[in-house]
């Protein structure tokens, strides 16, 4: 796969952008340039046909005709192209011209001010055309001045090539500056990455052993880079902590099969000791069964654990089914009835029926399961475990509530922990029933919060997402 550049991009962008700048002050140069050219031009073209007016004078006979003096004419700027003129009297007749040339030809386009432009054998003209001026001799002393009709025009060419040349080197002077802002673009970036490269070199050290981490100076005093410093921080530390845990727990799930594994095998080594008859044989076995079982639900439960996490990261919920919660509910409590009538507590609940959740009805049943068989466990004889549905607007809430000895304050933080044991009431057996039901509500995007005071009970509440918010009231169940 090919890779981008970021220097290149940024580079390529600041380049583009000043190349457009470039353009525009070369474009905007040439046409000032072009303007102020033309306006010495026009102000040239302008004497030389006031010039003119002085060569018209009377004859000193006494015919008082205009006659044109042509030893007086202005230089041409353009020598391979000579200026051209034409001078009419009042009446039309013609004073004076250069060569062959009788004025403005038909194609002329006429601009304000009394200019014209017009091509004469693919050379371009502009000419001034002065009409009814007066001309500088007098017939007689106070008497009126002859008026004549003056049209000068001069070649282009030389104004041409001066704003082709200053566009020439307004451009070579653009594209060498271009040039250097280039260089100094990639070199200043490249520069500025080097915080950056820094803390990639940093973070690429990171590894299970070594999970030292310091951000660069540089990184962390650059406004740009402090959040994504900030934000490798946290997963670092996550990470560690994350493996932390996951150490800890393989210790302690080691631990916990190594002592079932040791119970049964101890059980079978006793069973093996003496002769015995069948009854005791029979009454061995059945407790190298129950030993099993407890082996199973551990087991069971931690591919349950497993499952629900792979859900949390990989799972497409889009295919889960949509699960009764009151059925859920109603099922959890009569499979823990059996353990609250041997415990002599009762059960009490009731919730709205309606309330629906695309969920698993198996990972929903095993988390009532587990709170309920904590609460009656954990709760003295005679007292009473309620369980509670109630439908808000945004969310479904579900409270377990029993009047036990509570939790620790210094272990209720901690409760939710695999293979934690406190000295609170739910030091669990095989310390995986709270990290379950916590890893299948976050799941399905729900929360589980506890609150417990020590000796008086503790509150179990979990908040789902509302699927349906049709709620029909039921009569509250008591077991």
């Amino acid at each position: 796969m090919r890779r981008d550049s970021l220097t290149l991009r940024i580079a390529g962008g600041v380049v583009g952008i000043d190349l457009l700048l470039a353009a525009l002050l070369v474009s905007v140069g040439v046409f000032v340039a072009r303007t102020q050219l033309l306006s010495g031009f026009d102000a040239s073209l302008r004497n030389k046909a006031m010039s003119l007016r002085a060569l018209v004078r009377y004859a000193e006979d006494s015919s008082n005709d205009l006659i044109f003096d042509a030893s007086g004419l202005p230089s041409s700027s353009d020598v391979d192209h000579p200026d051209r003129f034409v001078v009419y009297d009042e009446r039309g007749q013609l004073l004076a011209r250069s060569g062959a040339w009788e004025g403005l030809p038909t194609n002329a386009r006429y601009s304000a001010g009394d200019f014209a432009r017009f091509r004469d054998g693919g050379v371009p003209f502009r000419a001034l055309v002065l009409r009814n001026i007066e001309i500088l001799d007098r017939e007689a002393e106070g008497g009126p001045a002859a008026r004549i009709t003056v049209i000068y025009a001069a070649s282009l060419l030389d104004v041409r090539r001066r704003v082709v040349l200053i566009g020439f080197y307004l451009g070579a002077a653009g594209a060498a500056l271009l040039a250097l802002v280039a260089w100094l673009t990639v070199w200043t970036v490249r520069r500025s990455h080097n915080p950056l490269h820094e803390l990639a070199a940093q973070a690429g050290q990171i590894s299970v052993g070594h999970w030292n981490f310091r951000a660069p100076r540089a990184a962390t005093s650059l406004s740009e880079l402090a959040p994504l410093t900030q934000a490798l921080e946290t997963l670092i530390n996550r990470l560690r902590d994350s493996f932390a845990n996951q150490r800890q727990f393989t210790g302690d799930l080691a631990h916990e099969l190594k002592t079932s594994i040791a119970i049964i095998k101890s059980s079978l080594q006793v069973l093996l000791q003496n002769p015995r008859d069948a009854e005791e044989y029979r009454a061995g076995a059945a407790g190298v069964l129950d030993d099993c079982d407890r082996l199973e639900s551990l087991v069971e439960r931690m591919l349950r654990l497993a499952r629900v996490e792979q859900l949390n990261d990989y799972g497409d919920r889009s295919r889960l089914p949509i699960a009764d919660l009151l059925a859920t509910c109603e099922a959890a409590v009569s499979r823990v009835a059996v353990l609250a009538g041997r415990k002599q507590v009762a059960l009490d609940f009731s919730g709205a029926a309606g309330a629906q959740l695309r969920a698993n009805p198996e990972d929903l049943e095993t988390v009532w399961i587990n709170l309920l068989d904590n609460a009656v466990r954990h709760s003295p004889p005679g007292a009473t475990v309620t369980m509670r549905i109630q439908n808000g607007d945004a969310a479904i809430v579900i409270s377990i509530e029993d009047a036990g000895q509570g939790i620790a304050p210094e272990d209720l933080s901690h409760v939710f922990e695999r293979f934690r044991r406190g000295d609170g009431q739910y030091s669990m057996s095989f310390g995986l029933g709270l990290a379950i039901c916590k890893a299948i509500i976050e799941a399905y995007d729900g929360r589980i919060e506890i609150q417990s005071i020590t000796g008086r009970g503790t509150k179990v509440s979990v908040h789902l997402p509302q699927n349906s918010r049709q709620a029909v009231a039921v009569a509250p169940v008591s077991t």
